[in-house]
């Protein structure tokens, strides 16, 4: 190997390991901090795990949170049956490397039960029998004090659980840096496509049992770098679900309910917070078992043409932020359109970024996402220019999330030069062809946020240039009804409402 080859290859290591050192989503996090610096100097005490019980059930019949499980029959009088496999612990072959708190979860789900009346059970499961189907075992849990590196075969096999409805959570025990860089590191690499963020406090964890408006840290984190209130909990996205937690300050001695001491001082969040967490984010990942592969997932749509001639054609906008939800809600929608208005149309998923000259051979792009996001003066520039030519900017937040619709409600009126979205009318003509829309059903979610108990006016925003709408957008959430999936925390209307809202908001851009 010459030595030109060599100072690349050494060149390039050396700018991959600043990068990773650099990670922008542990920043503030403390990872430089004194309190971190002499986090070895203290170590938790992990509980002794209880003995276990005779038998253990198949996850297949798990309900939802927090629904009780159906009881099971007892075949011994002094171990009962245990409850359904909820969550599995990543094994190694080194027990210190993943077993800092051998009963964490165990103590947990113990609390859940004696709390909320709900009863899972846990298990160890070595990396190398990661299942191919999620149905058995729903969630996979890593956590430790070291830094750690999953194999490319363990990566494959997370990858394929993942994709197929499985939740992984990482979780840094004592709040230790090296697990915590090593953890997103890994998690870069799973779905590339689908990087991690910081969750929001909208984001349905937060909400989805225990309604948490307080997060609470122990003295130690405080003195790292945690903020009083913030969550501080980083997310993978895959659809609408959230597939991969990771916790950068501990959750796991609160489980384990250690108070700090002496010896023990954890960087972590307060054990109250901790256990609300822990039931929060068990709650939410049954919960959503059932929307993670949708009805659309099953569907395929082909053009019966390659030619895109005098077909309508609309594609899905690509930012700097989380814009890619529903992969197939759009095809769904332009299907539907197609079968009602006959109007021929191209089903290829079309991916465009904003800042592209590409965007003006499209008469409508489509914008959606979860988080906050901010345009690029390149984006808003070039998205200005698109909608004084006459194309149209049709967004909705997904799954009405409030930090997508305060970024691109200020977004927008920076591209508009000051313009504000404003509400569209009753009579508006978008509302009545070629469906006569005068409500919609809000999601039980929505309408739970809405203090509604029935049907509600329909909700669109626009914004006119040289007299045609130029800017359509929905705050609710549309594109999980057009997949017609099932998400429990989905802040939208329901997949009638939405296809017919959808089909009227093309109709109408087409004819403009």
């Amino acid at each position: 190997m010459s030595k030109i080859i060599q100072l690349g290859i050494l060149s390039y290591l050396a700018w991959a390991m600043a990068v990773q050192a650099a990670d922008p989503l542990l920043n503030d996090l403390g990872l430089d901090s004194a309190a971190a610096k002499a986090e070895k100097e203290f170590s938790c005490s992990p509980a002794p795990p209880s003995k276990a019980p005779a038998q253990h059930s198949s996850a297949e019949g798990l309900p939802p949170l927090p629904l009780p499980v159906v009881p099971l029959r007892r075949t011994e009088k002094k171990n009962p049956p245990r409850p359904p496999v909820l969550i599995a612990k990543l094994a190694t072959q080194r027990e210190s490397d993943w077993a800092t708190n051998p009963a964490d979860m165990k103590n947990l789900l113990k609390w859940m039960g004696k709390t909320l009346d709900v009863h899972f059970s846990d298990m160890n499961l070595p990396e190398a029998q990661i299942p191919s189907d999620p149905k058995s075992i729903p969630v996979l849990y890593r956590t430790g004090h070291d830094a750690f590196t999953f194999s490319p075969q363990v990566r494959e096999k997370l990858a394929n659980y993942l994709l197929h409805g499985g939740t992984l959570i990482m979780e840094a025990c004592c709040g230790r840096s090296a697990f915590a860089e090593s953890a997103i590191r890994e998690a870069r690499t799973l779905i590339p496509e689908r990087p991690p963020y910081r969750l929001a406090p909208d984001h349905p964890l937060f909400h989805s049992y225990f309604d948490i408006k307080e997060i609470k840290y122990r003295p130690q984190a405080l003195k790292a770098g945690a903020k009083q209130g913030d969550p501080a909990v980083i997310g993978i996205d895959i659809g609408c679900r959230t597939a991969v937690f990771i916790f950068r300050w501990d959750v796991s001695c609160g489980w384990d309910e250690q108070p700090d001491t002496d010896k023990h001082h954890c960087m972590g969040y307060e054990i109250p917070t901790a256990q609300t967490l822990g039931a929060n984010l068990m709650a939410y990942i049954t919960s959503e078992r059932s929307a993670a592969l949708p009805l659309s997932q099953a569907m395929s749509f082909v053009d019966a043409s390659q030619g895109k001639a005098g077909k309508f054609m609309i594609a899905q906008a690509k930012y700097n932020g989380q814009w890619k939800c529903r992969d197939a809600g759009l095809s769904m929608l332009l299907n539907t359109f197609h079968e009602q208005t006959k109007t021929p149309v191209t089903f290829a998923r079309d991916e465009v970024s904003i800042a592209s000259s590409k965007l003006f051979d499209l008469p409508m792009i489509y914008i959606t996402g979860h988080t906050a996001f901010q345009f690029t003066d390149a984006e808003r520039a070039n998205l200005a220019k698109y909608l004084r030519q006459g194309g149209v900017v049709f967004a909705e937040s997904c799954c009405g999330r409030t930090e997508f619709t305060r970024a691109f409600r200020t977004e927008i009126e920076k591209v508009l030069g000051g313009a504000k979205l404003e509400r569209l009318p009753a009579n508006h003509l978008i509302f009545a062809h070629p469906n006569r829309i005068q409500s919609v059903q809000p999601t039980p979610a929505l309408a739970e946020r809405m203090k509604s108990t029935g049907r509600v006016g329909p909700e669109l925003y626009g914004a006119n240039i040289h007299g045609h709408l130029a800017v359509i957008f929905s705050p609710v959430g549309l594109a999980c009804g057009w997949e017609l999936a099932t998400c429990p925390y989905c802040g939208g209307i329901h997949s009638k409402d939405a296809l017919a809202l959808g089909i009227n908001i093309l109709n109408y851009a087409m004819l403009q």
